[in-house]
């Protein structure tokens, strides 16, 4: 298995969550051989002997440089980008090491199947004949009326912008075409990606991930007048969506709810997210675990409004049995058998905070969509079902 970064449990990337959920359920039942990228995070040290301990083989290149250096590595990733045709973000995960390291691997050892994380390292080069499967994590297609590229202000950035879309454009459908099998985790990546490349629609496959149920919230930790939204920021609709709900949600939510109290957690938080910090909004950054803010929140916002791939913690809230108010996108893959998902839905800034207050105000209804939530994902959306579906594209291949 590749990975663009090290798997492991406290991440509070959904994408890291998912490669490490399944990098362990495989490894109980396969040899498995990790090659990815670490640092010197404690966190992550300490996932390698764990994931070690696990049985599994991991190979890392080392991703901890000084300030210089990272300076310098951004230089370079700029002039690749203005140099070539590629998106910036597969630049940022190109490394002549891991390609070194990769030669080795199959040229040292035998594998029955080549497991691709993320199409930023569908960009190396695997000099093997062996069936390959690659997860889409998130397919990006831009329709013509995309809130990324009209939201940007300047004209520069509006135009770098599309021009980055163009390159996804011509950079996926090259990657897909490589890989034997694509998982998908909505059908709505499965359409993008038929729509952008109809040659390869055969070989993707519709597998929605699951999350760990184990850990139910407890009630009497819920505090009724604060809520939560959790997300990566190096993920730009993170970055949309907490700006929208400091800056227009949150507005409403205060004149329904005096005393309101929101937290935004999550690692990498830009000058914009952090500029709204104040009295009521809390803006953490990294944080060693986000069950604790969870549990907390009397309800789990995410007013998602770009972007791909299903809500990793949208589903990891109801799997613990929180309330979550989400948009018709936030909520998207998690229909099951054409049922709507139990979530409190809406699309307006108005309407969210609308919902959120109506759910705060009332503990009988919140409590019982939370449980209506963990139900739901206990049933559907386990680790055992994601890794029978996958275990079932891995026989389609032999």
């Amino acid at each position: 298995m590749v990975t663009p970064m090290l798997p492991y449990p406290g991440a509070v990337s959904g994408g890291m969550l998912v490669m490490h959920a399944q990098l362990v359920g495989l490894a109980a039942r396969h040899q498995v051989t990790l090659a990815t990228f670490a640092g010197d995070d404690p966190a992550e040290v300490k996932a390698v002997d764990d994931l070690r301990a696990s049985g599994v083989n991991v190979f890392y290149i080392w991703r901890s440089w000084p300030g210089s250096v990272v300076w310098k590595r951004r230089f370079r990733d700029g002039i690749g980008w203005l140099r070539g045709g590629r998106p910036l973000r597969t630049l940022r995960f190109t490394d002549p090491e891991m390609q070194r390291l990769l030669d080795q691997l199959f040229r040292e050892q035998e594998f029955e199947l080549l497991q691709v994380e993320d199409n930023a390292m569908g960009n190396y080069c695997y000099r093997t004949q062996v069936p390959s499967v690659l997860t889409e994590h998130e397919a990006r297609y831009f329709p013509a009326d995309d809130r990324e590229s009209r939201s940007m202000e300047n004209w520069m950035r509006r135009r770098l912008g599309e021009a980055e879309q163009r390159r996804w454009r011509e950079y996926q459908p090259n990657v897909w075409r490589r890989f034997s099998r694509i998982q998908v985790f909505t059908p709505r990546d499965a359409a993008a990606i038929e729509m952008m490349a109809p040659d390869v629609a055969n070989r993707v496959r519709i597998n929605p991930f699951g999350v760990d149920v184990s850990a139910e919230a407890d009630p009497n930790l819920e505090q009724p007048d604060e809520v939560v939204f959790i997300g990566g920021f190096r993920h730009p609709p993170n970055v949309d969506a907490a700006l929208w709900l400091g800056n227009e949600i949150m507005p409403r939510l205060r004149s329904l709810r005096p005393g309101i109290r929101l937290s935004i957690v999550g690692s990498y938080p830009t000058n914009a997210v952090q500029a709204l910090a104040g009295d009521d909004i809390i803006v953490t950054g990294r944080v060693p675990s986000v069950e604790p803010y969870l549990e907390r929140a009397g309800v789990v916002l995410a007013p998602l409004r770009t972007g791909g791939g299903m809500r990793v913690k949208v589903l990891q809230a109801m799997g613990m049995g929180k309330a979550v108010v989400t948009t018709p996108l936030g909520a998207e893959g998690l229909t099951y058998d054409g049922e709507h998902p139990p979530l409190s839905i809406a699309e307006t800034a108005g309407d969210i905070a609308v919902a959120a207050a109506r759910l705060l105000t009332s503990c009988e209804d919140r409590l019982a969509l939370g449980r209506r939530a963990r139900a739901c994902v206990t049933q559907h959306y386990s680790w055992s079902g994601y890794g029978a579906r996958l275990e079932a594209v891995y026989q389609e291949l032999q």
